[in-house]
């Protein structure tokens, strides 16, 4: 097998310590694409493994976005052990010039491809293992790809895009390195910080990105997710936070206050001073940071627990935090980075009277979008290991059409990932990714999914928001800008979210997908519709209701009485009673046909008052006088001399209220 200018095995390394069956792997591997550069041994407490460097060829380097030295470890026993892994970890602290991305494990367990997987797949963030045994490389010696073949199954099967979870390590994280040492450097200044955002920006992937930055400069942090906090209360929540990090700083249980001592209220204050101070100084970390995530679990008016929700514990919570801080001298011990999607907690002033300790401490960080450098380099990488390659217009295209935020376009570039069946690498164009696009706007796993987050976000918190931002969406711009002159800390919340921008006066929305997804279930939120607009408005919704009304009543009456007394209660409302004998024999189905049958909204109202008690009260609400009122509104509107008159303001608001309720209960059902 003839050698590529780029493989071989470098005249300087060490091979003496391989044994034949290794040093006969080892020419295979430098007989193409791979150039040999150094050796190593790495001895484990009960084990040694011995490995190789290998330099990729230009061919890989395009191939696989692979540009450094890959680390091959030997494992020479016949069960495959995990410890492998950590001769892997001994390779990259030797030498820090290393792939972090991929590594290579050859191990004499014929069974340890599997093993590989089965071990790394509940990992998202684990590298890219590629795993071979000896007999395989030496039966497949005379192949020369099949080493490159094992390559592409791993790289260009697994969706580095698709991780959705928070990233803990550095592998895969991108784009917010400035923002992570801006929060590092306050808390080592002595300043407290909130950083805020929707759900899925990647708060506590920036988070955990601060954690890793203050173990380098050896301040010790601790992340408190309030998710799980809010259980507890006040007291008992402080002595859960010293606990933990008395644990993290290695001292003693008898080193800090116990949990009995913290439950005598009275002096909780003093203990969380003591076990602080104690914890800096026998740990030697004076800068200790405390990161809460997901804050409106211990925020009032937010949380789920009654406690901190009707405010008490947060008040009690964070007036020992704040008087422990400032007894501190501001920082001089520990300072605190709050997080979460609402920033409530600093901009409320009182509490039921009661001055809030937290209010306008520091200015709340919102977490920016990607740029577009952000975005090329994320592309770039992740999709040079996938075989994807994405070229300028792609990416620009990702932050117009997501707004920079990086799981959409993760989860785009994912879209885009499993829908190339052809070879790779491969060129995502404009014309593919528009397709993809698409598909990805409707996917209910996909967009839709996020959008509904996102507006669960603004209905549960910002209401009014939500509101303004439905009439930009179906463009009633005037509506909008009298609102936001009038309430500019509105369009603040929108604006710092990521959600719209503004430019020259007008406002626009940043995530052109999420503008579509509200615009298409906002059709009628324009407040100042014309007489047209008013009257097409009535007929459209009226047509779109029916259907699913009438689809309602025959389900409903046909499990309540079966389809003979079905039928003969349907009959009974469409037709006079002469009539009625000669559709005796016309399926229950038939009659719902609207191509076979008339059958008005009018006739489906009386179904179902006159079967109020048997079929629909649960359905519509329970109280019937309820359903008459509305429907008797949205009757008036079919008649064509209601249809012709002008429509008045107030006429139309009620008809739009009765619509309204009666559309969330078909859709409910």
């Amino acid at each position: 097998m003839s050698k590529t200018p780029e493989a071989g095995i470098s005249s300087r390394v060490e091979l003496d310590f391989f044994d034949a069956e290794e040093l006969e792997i080892i020419e295979y591997l430098a007989s193409r694409d791979w150039f040999v550069t150094s050796t190593k041994r790495i001895l484990l407490p009960s084990s040694e493994y011995k490995g190789i460097l290998l330099k990729p060829s230009p061919f890989i380097q395009q191939a696989f976005n692979l540009h450094r030295e890959v680390a091959v470890a030997f494992s020479p026993y016949q069960v495959f052990e995990p410890r492998a892994f950590e001769a892997l970890d001994g390779f990259n602290k030797l030498d820090l010039r290393l792939e972090d991305i991929c590594s290579v494990i050859i191990s004499r367990d014929n069974d340890v491809g599997a093993k590989v997987t089965n071990i790394l797949k509940t990992n998202s963030e684990s590298r890219v293992i590629v795993a071979f045994s000896y007999v395989e490389l030496y039966l497949n010696r005379r192949n020369p790809d099949f080493v490159i073949d094992r390559f592409r199954e791993k790289f260009y099967s697994r969706d580095l895009f698709g991780i959705q979870e928070p990233l803990k390590k550095d592998l895969y994280f991108f784009g917010r390195s400035d923002l992570i040492q801006v929060l590092a450097n306050r808390h080592l200044n002595g300043e407290n910080s909130g950083l805020f955002g929707l759900r899925k920006t990647g708060k506590t992937s920036i988070l955990f990105g601060v954690e890793r930055t203050l173990d380098k400069k050896k301040s010790l942090s601790l992340y408190i997710d309030c998710e799980t906090l809010h259980l507890k209360r006040w007291n008992t929540a402080l002595f859960a936070i010293s606990d933990e990090l008395r644990s993290k700083a290695r001292l003693k249980l008898s080193e800090t206050h116990s949990l009995e001592e913290y439950q005598n209220t009275e002096f909780v204050s003093d203990h969380f001073l003591s076990d602080l101070s104690q914890i800096a100084r026998k740990s030697g970390k004076k800068n200790i940071l405390l990161i809460f995530d997901e804050i409106e679990n211990i925020t009032f008016g937010t949380s789920a627990s009654i406690e901190w929700k009707s405010g008490g514990d947060f008040l009690r919570f964070w007036q020992v935090l704040r008087s422990t801080f400032q007894r501190f001298k501001g920082g001089n011990v520990f300072t605190y980075l709050i997080a979460g999607t609402n920033p409530r907690c600093v901009e409320v002033p009182t509490i039921d009277g009661v001055d809030n300790p937290i209010f306008a401490q520091f200015s709340a960080t919102y977490i920016p979008p990607f740029t577009f450098a952000n975005t090329r380099e994320m592309t770039d990488r992740l999709g040079g290991y996938m075989g994807l390659v994405f070229d300028g217009t792609v990416c620009a295209k990702l932050v117009e059409d997501f707004g920079g935020h990086p799981l959409l376009m993760r989860q785009m570039a994912s879209v885009i990932h499993n829908s190339v069946s052809g070879s790779r690498p491969f060129d995502v164009t404009s014309k593919f990714y528009d397709k993809a696009r698409l598909r990805f706007a409707d996917d209910e796993h996909g967009f839709v999914k996020y959008a509904g987050m996102v507006l669960e976000v603004l209905s549960n918190w910002y209401p009014e928001e939500l509101e303004m931002l439905k009439l930009l969406a179906v463009g009633d711009i005037q509506s909008f800008r009298d609102l936001a002159a009038d309430l500019p800390e509105f369009v603040s919340h929108l604006i710092n979210y990521g959600i719209i921008e503004r430019h020259d006066g007008d406002y626009f929305f940043k995530i052109d997908l999420l503008r579509t997804y509200l615009a298409n279930r906002s059709k009628y939120a324009k407040l100042n519709p014309s007489q047209d607009e008013r009257k097409e408005e009535i007929g459209a919704r009226r047509n779109a209701i029916e259907p699913k009304l009438r689809n309602i009543v025959r389900r409903q009456l046909r499990a309540r009485f079966g389809d003979d007394l079905a039928r003969e209660k349907t009959l009974k409302v469409l037709y006079k009673p002469e009539e009625i004998a000669k559709h005796r024999t016309t399926a229950l189905k038939e009659l719902y046909d609207p191509n076979r049958h008339k059958i008005y909204l009018s006739s489906l109202f009386t179904l179902i008052q006159k079967n109020w008690d048997d079929c629909f009260a649960n359905t519509f609400g329970g109280n019937v006088e309820i359903f008459k009122a509305k429907t008797a509104l949205l009757n008036f509107y079919r008649k064509p001399d209601a249809h012709a008159a002008e429509i008045s303001d107030a006429d139309f608001q009620s008809f739009r209220g009765a619509m309204s309720w009666l559309e969330q209960h078909v859709d409910e059902y």
